[in-house]
């Protein structure tokens, strides 16, 4: 049986990337994922780089009943207890 050819979205967009603190986060809006993880640096050479944990789907999360206004009210509460 072959293997599925799969869409490396990640070659073939520049993703937006957020860190904070040893995570990160990296938006490919075209493909509509959102991949958070840790940064780690390289013991042979020193570079930076980012190991993917988690991926969200933007057409899985939207498609759900609560995923979506779930994740936007946990960020609101995030913050409002953050200025508190």
């Amino acid at each position: 049986m072959k293997k599925k050819q799969t869409d490396k979205y990640w070659e073939n967009e520049e993703g937006e990337l957020v860190e904070f603190g040893k995570y990160f986060m990296r938006c490919f809006d075209k493909a509509g994922k959102l991949q958070f993880g840790t940064i780690y640096i390289n013991k042979n050479t020193q570079e930076k780089g980012y190991l993917v944990k988690f991926t969200l789907d933007r057409k899985e999360l939207l498609n759900s009943d609560e995923g979506a206004s779930y994740l936007k009210q946990t960020i609101e509460d995030w913050e409002n207890e953050f200025d508190e």
